[in-house]
């Protein structure tokens, strides 16, 4: 099969995956997105609107007389997609601003005394009435559409009930005319609010037309994406780089979040550029913990006002102090307006001495007088800003470490480092803009705006009113999403366009030998035009954006000007009045231009701010440290022995697959024992128990008898000390390190613990101990260096158990025989029981016990010597790995990977495996929407609130009995001291509980509303 071919095969069978999706768990949607429909009693359980009828309920198939002679589905579907068509949805919305506008004018130039008796009055009056007809046709096909569901719409819910507000007022406009002028008012303001809610109803109801799987619903962190990209073993930096342009074409840009169709798209592409090694399922299983959650819960304008707020409540002082500085410069446009009128009212006219004195002397003195507030205050408002928004950047960054560092294994095994670490690099710094944005583009205008306009309520009701019904207007319409898909549309052509230039630079040599540059230019000079038209579209409308709200507001303000003359002239208000109104509206125009700037930054960094939210919201307030254990006794130190008695454990509780099965073992006290055994058997598992990173399901491990989990999590960890494989140098000095092992040690102490640990290069290091190492370092540490600071930190802590995982794996032989004969002797030395977890047998060759683990048991134990001599598993892996060291010094040097030349679709004419790239990512997505349905259905967000996830503390799983009988109580108590149940649910209980990937169950799907 061709590449084109391969591409369309894929393309199809994820575009049938669309199709044939079902529901997913139902609890997943806001009750704003359920959109199941029940059908006839024939047919029963439920269909989806805009998805797949049955026959008996499909139109086609359906006569006129069943049903109360209805087309049912089909015909709901056609009303709902007449009503949201953009030709029916923007002459209704202009129809409306038609209405306003109207009114505006008749309100402006019609005298109020005489308003029932002006022409404008009854034109306008009557022009209300006739268009009363189509706002009445448009809400009865969208309530034949929609039905109850538009009850489940708050911005639905609203509109119906300004439409009939407007019909009472229009109705009380004939029979009342000696209020009609107020009346005109009041319909001027519902006409404004229909406006503002019309976008926001046929929002909702678009969504009904064709509802799809939650899929459609989730967002991808891009940065994520990256990082779990960065990640791939043996991915070439080539293949980055391609995936990277690839992103950018598809995405339009570099950062923020994607849709999941975006994502099916860029993972089609990427899967051409994985290793040759690695499988479309293999590849696509190291992207499993990208950041995805629902765009159903995405942060909205309102959202980052709320987060934004709390964030910033603990400073009170300084809010209290922004609050009123702000209000202080607020209040000078409307001191302006006043001081105007009272300066202007010292003229009759230009041609006569000044006749009112005392007003001149008002309005001079006021003038000059606001210069003091205003330089001032806008002093004192940068300067409060700044403060408090660095102040609660210092607090975000450190609540955000203390959080992470205090959650439990679970947590870092579902959030990459990458992520955590985009978190604290790229987000902080976007939620520190976003903050700028919501006190300059929101707080500091709107305060203007409401006291500008306030002012102008005060002095004239119906200018004021009419002021904020236009302002509220004008904010929320005009070009912005327009604007943003023009935005999207630039950035995916730069990306392509650079990527030619990157290109034709990479094969300059080929370009040259061929002496093809003309035709290389011919069509890289049509690519450039392309983007040049895509430029002008995207400046344009980014300019239209502004354009249109400053365009507005200057025809509003001339309107309003020409009313004002008209009301002097008619002897309605003084001069001096005239001037102060001129003056307010051009002064608080400029702030109603800055509001409409907001929406677009605060929707742009949303999603960095619900991220942290997630974090420092939703984990730090369940705790997720071990506090629990507080009140547990002290564990006794260790002093003979450590004895692991039918310890069992699995990853999955919902799965029958142990990892350990019943395994036992008996340690003494001063005894070098390692943990060996073929891959997936259970080290690792096993050491983490140990550790107390995981909780066992079953067993005990006990200290001198004493079962570990009866007792408190740091006394257990005070006589214990870990080394990594990796090590785990921390920034700072060698001193500030070993300290690290022991808080309480005192220089003598680290050094005695170095002397132990055999760290002799300390002495020749320029600055000693002092020495800075760590990402900060002075000095360049060898692998085995470092591990020997690192196993020197360990022994500062005076352990009685000592753990290590993998710690020589990483180092050259020479280096870790000398550090395994350091343990060797330390064992001895200070009676201190090692166990190491290591896969290279050379390093147990001299140990006191060797413990080997085969399907979560102890299989084989003994010396090295004997367990060689019994013949069994350990004997089979000595051999094997021989056999391995002789074969790969046979081996020649190559590529690990595919390399640069050979980069594209991989197989290309192999359908079967085109086949199984498409399998592969209809399961990955699968996969991910079950992940969202977890998060919003079972998690925090269920509620409405937010967070990833939540991890149980050391106390939160079920009571375990131990190998004696005697029940250990390790659940949480609720108020009513009943046990919460498990917290997190697996996939496969998901499945017991009847959650299936694809679905919810029929007794849950009933609990949805009906339409």
């Amino acid at each position: 099969m061709t590449k084109k071919g391969g591409s369309a095969f894929l393309h199809s069978k994820s575009s049938n995956l669309d199709k044939q999706s079902p529901v997913d768990h139902p609890d997943l949607m806001s009750s704003e997105n359920t959109d199941f429909e029940r059908l006839p009693n024939e047919s029963g359980g439920f269909v989806k609107i805009g998805g797949p009828l049955t026959e008996a309920s499909d139109p086609r198939t359906i006569k006129g007389a069943q049903h109360g002679g209805g087309g049912g589905m089909g015909n709901r579907l056609f009303f709902l997609r007449v009503i949201d068509s953009r030709k029916w949805h923007y002459s209704e919305t202009f129809a409306l601003f038609l209405d306003f506008f109207v009114q505006v004018l008749a309100i402006s130039f019609a005298p109020k005394k005489t308003f029932p008796d002006e022409i404008a009055a009854k034109s306008s009056r009557l022009f209300s009435s006739g268009l009363m007809l189509c706002y009445f046709i448009d809400m009865v096909i969208r309530l034949l559409g929609m039905r109850l569901a538009l009850f489940r719409s708050h911005s639905n819910i609203a509109d119906l009930v300004c439409l009939l507000g407007m019909v009472v007022l229009v109705g009380s406009r004939f029979v009342m005319p000696e209020r009609e002028y107020w009346l005109c008012l009041a319909y001027l303001t519902l006409v404004a609010m229909r406006l503002i809610l019309k976008p926001r109803a046929r929002t909702f109801s678009k969504k009904l037309h064709k509802f799809r799987a939650n899929g459609d619903h989730i967002r991808v962190s891009i940065e994520s994406l990256r990082a779990s990209l960065a990640r791939i073993p043996g991915i070439s930096a080539l293949a980055i780089e391609m995936m990277e342009t690839d992103l950018v074409i598809i995405c339009g840009r570099d950062e923020g979040d994607m849709t999941r169709d975006e994502l099916m798209s860029f993972l089609e592409r990427a899967l051409h550029y994985r290793p040759h090694n690695l499988s479309a399922t293999e590849f696509l299983s190291h992207l499993r913990d990208i950041d995805a959650s629902s765009s159903n819960l995405a942060y909205g304008s309102v959202d980052v006002v709320r987060s934004t707020l709390w964030h910033w409540s603990n400073q009170s002082t300084d809010l209290v102090c922004i609050f009123f500085v702000v209000c202080v410069n607020a209040s000078i446009s409307p001191a302006m307006a006043y001081f105007m009128a009272r300066l202007s009212e010292a003229f009759d006219s230009v041609d006569t001495p000044p006749l009112k004195e005392n007003q001149l002397h008002i309005g001079i003195i006021g003038i000059l007088g606001l210069c003091v507030p205003f330089v001032i205050g806008n002093y004192a408002v940068g300067y409060f800003q700044s403060k408090m928004i660095s102040k609660a950047t210092e607090l975000m960054q450190s609540k955000l470490l203390d959080i992470i560092l205090h959650q439990g294994t679970n947590f870092f095994a579902d959030r990459s480092e990458g992520d955590l670490n985009n978190l604290f690099s790229s987000d902080i710094a976007r939620v520190n803009g976003l903050w700028q944005a919501v006190f300059w583009n929101l707080f500091n205008p709107l305060v203007s705006v409401i006291f500008g306009f306030g002012y102008a309520l005060y002095m004239e009701p119906s200018i004021g009113i009419m002021s904020f019904a236009f302002a509220a207007v004008i904010l929320s319409s005009g070009p912005q999403g327009f604007a943003a898909q023009r935005s999207k549309d630039f950035g995916s052509k730069n990306a392509y366009v650079a990527a030619e230039f990157q290109n034709a630079i990479a094969c300059q040599k080929v370009v040259r030998a061929y002496a093809i540059q003309e035709p290389l230019l011919v069509r890289f000079k049509k690519t450039c035009s392309a983007l040049r038209k895509n430029q002008f579209s995207k400046d344009f409308w980014s300019s239209v954006v502004q354009i249109y709200i400053e365009s507005a507001m200057y025809i509003f303000i001339a309107i309003m000007t020409a009313s004002l003359s008209m009301k002097v002239w008619r002897s309605e208000i003084s001069s001096g009045d005239f001037f102060g109104f001129t003056t307010l509206l051009s002064r608080v125009s400029s702030p109603v231009t800055v509001l409409g700037g907001f929406m677009r930054v605060a929707i742009g960094n949303a999603s960095s701010l619900q991220r942290i939210d997630d974090i420092i919201l939703g984990l730090g307030s369940t705790g997720g440290g071990d506090d629990g254990d507080k009140d547990l006794p002290s564990l006794p130190k260790m002093d003979k022995d450590l004895r692991i008695e039918s310890l069992v454990f699995k990853y999955d509780k919902a799965s029958e697959v142990y990892i350990l099965n019943e395994l036992s073992a008996n340690i003494p006290r001063g005894a070098y024992t390692c943990i060996v055994g073929p891959s997936g058997c259970g080290k690792s598992t096993l050491l983490a128990c140990l550790m107390q990173f995981q909780e066992a399901d079953g067993g005990c491990i006990r200290l001198d008898g004493h079962d570990i989990f009866n007792f408190s999590k740091k006394s257990f960890m005070d006589q214990t000390a870990v080394v990594f494989q990796d090590g785990g140098i921390l920034n700072g000095t060698i001193y500030d390190n070993l300290r690290y092992g022991n808080t309480e040690a005192s220089n003598a102490d680290c050094e005695e613990a170095a002397r132990l640990a055999e760290c002799h290069f300390i002495k020749d290091l320029k600055d000693g101990f002092e020495t800075i190492v760590g990402q900060h370092a002075t000095c360049n540490l060898s692998g085995g260096q470092a591990q020997r600071i690192c196993l020197a930190r360990a022994l500062c802590r005076k352990p009685s158990l000592l753990l290590l995982d993998e710690a020589t794996s990483a180092l050259d032989p020479e280096t870790e025989a000398s550090i395994v004969a350091t343990l060797e002797r330390l064992s001895g030395k200070m009676n201190m029981t090692i166990i190491s977890v290591t896969h290279r047998l050379s390093t147990a060759l001299n140990s006191d016990l060797i413990l080997v683990l085969n399907k979560g048991r102890v299989a084989e134990q003994g010396r090295y010597d004997d367990l060689v001599r019994k013949g069994g598993l350990f004997y089979e892996m000595v051999h094997k790995t021989g056999k391995e060291d002789e074969e790969e010094q046979k081996k020649p040097a190559g590529p690990r990977h595919q390399s640069v030349d050979t980069i594209g679709p991989i197989n290309e004419d192999s359908l079967v495996q085109t086949q199984d790239s498409a399998l592969a990512l209809q399961q990955f997505t699968k996969t991910l929407s079950s992940r969202v349905v977890h998060e919003v259905s079972e998690g925090p967000r269920a509620g409405g609130q937010t967070s990833w996830y939540r991890y149980g503390n050391r106390l939160s799983n079920r009571a375990r009995k131990t190998s004696q009988g005697d029940e250990v109580y390790t659940g949480r108590r609720s108020q009513n001291n009943s046990v919460d149940p498990q917290w997190y649910p697996t996939s496969s209980e998901m499945q017991a509980r009847g959650h299936t990937a694809s679905g919810a169950t029929e007794d849950e799907r009933s609990k949805y509303f009906v339409l």
